[in-house]
């Protein structure tokens, strides 16, 4: 009897390269086979079993987001996760299911504060939940929060801060204690995702994993907040006629070549240099130089002018910086408002001073250059609303953007992005940008659906994107603006786009607020209270509302008159609009870009 045949040790099964296949499925098929001819080849006795895969530990992701940068970390933490053994499930914390809450043993959260200690909008409602008679006891729920914030606000982090303390209250043992992240957040957010992960599941923080953490970046996009692409300035065109108060300008920029890629309701980054006038201003006050060695960026020295220039922030005052100026100088003034329970005092004195008036009132206190950068923050990049649709102007990206300039102290005051775009950039030349995902920002995924826009000054540029998106895809649904600024004949922005766009039938209602035309001061809320029953009529009939533009004043007045006209038009209580108001965000009809 013939022996069977036995196959060589250097035969491997292949593909042909005519097969009907794409290179992934060859791929795929190509290992599959090799898979399959090794259990063949190998002789019978030699098979050992595989063991057992690990199982993979259940894990809960909840983000809360204004902007879309906590809901852009939560995925990157996911991913992380997934390579590390867990199944992990992410939440919108808008939609998260609260009986859910009393069941989980493993929960990591990433979470932004908007303004000054609040949460963002997806999070109200689970805040009052949390704060609720209804919540339950946590005692098996493990868990540890990356807090997002800005250290201008005196309640820096402070949404993350209360979730925490609550957690705790209710029984949840925190694994690892909360990161509290600044505008500069890659390199915190890395460490606490390495050890959360680490610790979460029982184990300890490994220090090899956190660099890879740090690069991890979106897997599409060559270009990125940490390597921005240098997009062309195609147009710097100025928007306010002569005798306007105000300097805002449209931007178009081209995006050839970069592979990046947005939507509608998207933000565009900039990384901007400092004023070069201040940058020598501001040697010459600490009698250095310029070519003195500091750390720059990624743990390199570089110049000190240069780092000055590019790597740190040189005009709002980091409050380690004014507590070491207190020590040094021995000001009552400094101490006090530096103390830790100063709040409304800092930010009064803060308030239109920059670094160069530290150092100006306070020539005493010496600093080596080491010493200085060290208690000054990062130049971060500025996020600014996209005012245009990649279906209206493929391979463009538009800006709406207010230049900013004041005087405060006697001294002339510059915004440090605007004023870069607006004077240090040339038409032709390059400007660092990256695109910022804001998924809590979308016209609806319907284009029948009615939109209600509200969007004074630059606050107009998502709602121009959204109307141009609607034009070129040939939405149906009814679009309905509120617009305002100081005057209609030097600041109405837009004005002749506009008005094509309803003679065009995109745009269904103009509704116009100027403030200083008039004796009383007009806004756009009062615009809503004058439209209050068609308004709330196009909300019965499933419009989204959305606000963009200040935060300060102007959101809270929309939102307060939003509910007005609710409890108004609907015959409802107090409590009831809230519900009613609450109801739109968690179905994404209410959706605010505010800064």
């Amino acid at each position: 009897m013939m022996n069977a045949p036995r196959f060589e040790q250097s035969f491997v099964p292949f593909l042909p390269e005519n097969a009907p296949f794409t290179p992934e499925q060859r791929a795929y098929l190509n290992g599959f086979l090799a898979g399959l001819f090794s259990r063949t080849a190998a002789p019978a006795g030699n098979i050992e079993k595989a063991p057992p895969p690990a199982p993979l530990i259940p894990l809960s992701i909840v983000f809360a987001s204004q902007t879309g940068t906590a809901e852009n970390l939560a995925k990157r933490l996911a991913k992380e996760a997934s390579k590390r053994g867990f199944a992990p499930t992410v939440h919108d914390v808008a939609n998260y299911p609260l009986t859910q809450l009393a069941a989980e043993s493993r929960l990591l959260i990433v979470a932004s504060t908007y303004g000054d200690g609040e949460p963002p909008d997806n999070g109200k409602a689970f805040w009052q939940f949390m704060n609720s008679a209804s919540v339950p006891k946590l005692p098996q729920t493990r868990f540890s929060i990356c807090a997002l914030g800005d250290s201008n606000y005196p309640k820096f982090c402070g949404f993350g801060k209360d979730l925490d303390a609550r957690l705790a209250t209710l029984g949840a043992k925190c694994v690892h204690t909360r990161m509290d992240c600044d505008l500069d957040y890659e390199e915190t957010f890395a460490r606490w995702m390495d050890a959360a992960l680490s610790r979460i599941s029982d184990g300890s923080p490994s220090a090899t994993t956190i660099e890879a953490a740090i690069s991890i970046e979106s897997p599409t996009a060559r270009f990125s907040r940490n390597n921005p692409f240098p997009a062309l300035l195609l147009k710097n065109q100025k928007l306010n006629g002569d005798g306007s108060e105000k300097d805002t300008r449209h931007l178009e920029i081209s995006l050839e070549g970069s592979g990046l890629a947005y939507e509608a309701g998207d933000a565009l980054g900039v990384r901007p240099t400092n004023c070069p006038a201040l940058v020598e201003e501001t040697l010459s006050a600490l009698k250095f130089s310029g070519e003195e060695s500091v750390p720059g960026s990624e743990q390199t020295k570089v110049p000190v002018r240069e780092a000055l220039m590019r790597h740190y922030e040189i005009t709002r005052i980091p409050l380690a910086l004014l507590q070491e100026f207190a020590a040094r100088v021995s000001d009552d003034t400094l101490k006090r408002v530096s103390a830790p329970d100063a709040n409304g005092e800092l930010t009064k004195f803060l308030w239109g001073r920059e670094v160069i008036d530290l150092l100006l009132t306070y020539p005493s206190a010496s600093f080596s250059p080491i010493e200085f950068v060290k208690l000054l923050k990062k130049l971060s990049p500025r996020l600014y609303s996209i005012s245009s649709s990649p279906k209206a102007h493929p391979g463009q990206v538009h800006l709406t953007i207010n230049i900013l300039r004041f005087e405060s102290l006697g001294r002339r005051r510059k915004g440090v992005c605007s004023t870069f775009i607006a004077e240090r950039v040339e038409t032709g030349a390059p400007v660092p940008v990256f695109v910022h995902t804001n998924r809590n920002f979308r016209p609806p995924t319907n284009p029948d659906t009615p939109m209600i826009m509200v969007g004074p000054g630059t606050g107009i540029a998502p709602f121009r994107a959204f109307l141009h998106e609607r034009k070129a895809i040939g939405g149906k649904g009814r679009n309905w603006l509120f617009f305002g600024d100081q005057r209609a004949a030097t600041d109405f922005m837009y004005r002749e786009e506009l008005e094509s766009l309803q003679r065009e039938g995109v745009l269904n209602r103009l509704d116009t607020a100027f403030s200083r035309d008039q004796a009383q001061k007009i806004y756009v809320q009062h615009r809503m209270e004058e439209q209050g029953k068609q308004l709330f009529a196009w909300l019965e009939a499933g419009a989204h509302f959305y606000v963009c533009g200040d935060a300060k004043r102007m959101a809270k007045d929309v939102d307060a008159m939003l509910h007005e006209i609710i409890e108004t038009q609907g015959g409802s209580t107090p409590e009831q609009a809230v519900e009613y108001v609450n109801r739109l965000k968690i179905q994404k009809r209410y959706q605010r870009d505010v800064y």
